[in-house]
């Protein structure tokens, strides 16, 4: 078995400038708007905390396994930095069919970073999600906005995660790894 981490590992400067910003607003809220809206605010976000958590902890298990399942050199062959347009393709086909919210989207994602996706297709991979997802038109844009405009709005965000990933090949920014803690 692995030793449990320190808490400092935990926490990074993302987590400490979140929390500061969080508290600034907090106490913002309580002095412009008084001690009553301040607990409100406090118990509606706690429920939404209670509605995400288990899909956050179903979503980091399914992370997991899929580290623990899917070979790093079978990641890497059809969706690393040399797996070209058909790693761009295959991811863009995996962000379209990736169902749930960034609670539950994300830990993938961080499982295919991990595993060792390429840069271009990771970005092709978010980009179709976010932009032409499977889950998004049956859920909002069938039923509010109908056939014929959901349609019109697939097709034309189509090329965007092969024009995202094609952008992100071209940008001299460092792309390096992390190592699975």
């Amino acid at each position: 078995m692995k030793k449990a981490r320190p808490v400092r590992r935990y926490i990074d400067s993302s987590l400490v400038g979140m929390a500061a910003i969080t508290a600034a607003a907090g106490a913002a809220c309580y002095w412009l708007e008084g001690r009553d809206a301040f607990f409100d605010s406090f118990n509606s976000d706690f429920q939404n905390f209670l509605d995400i958590a288990p899909k956050m902890a179903g979503a980091l298990l399914l992370s997991a396994y899929i580290q623990l399942l899917v070979p790093r050199d079978m990641v890497a062959r059809y969706l690393g930095d040399q797996s070209g347009l058909r790693g761009v393709s295959l991811a863009t086909g995996l962000g379209f069919g990736t169902p749930g919210g960034p609670s539950t989207s994300f830990p993938v994602v961080a499982a295919l970073y991990h595993a060792g996706t390429g840069r271009a297709p990771l970005v092709a991979y978010l980009t179709a999600w976010s932009t032409i997802g499977f889950n998004r038109i049956l859920t909002w844009e069938l039923p509010l906005l109908g056939m014929e405009f959901a349609i019109l709005r697939e097709l034309a965000s189509l090329p965007l995660p092969f024009v995202a990933a094609f952008v992100s090949s071209l940008l001299p920014i460092a792309f390096k790894q992390k190592k699975p803690t």
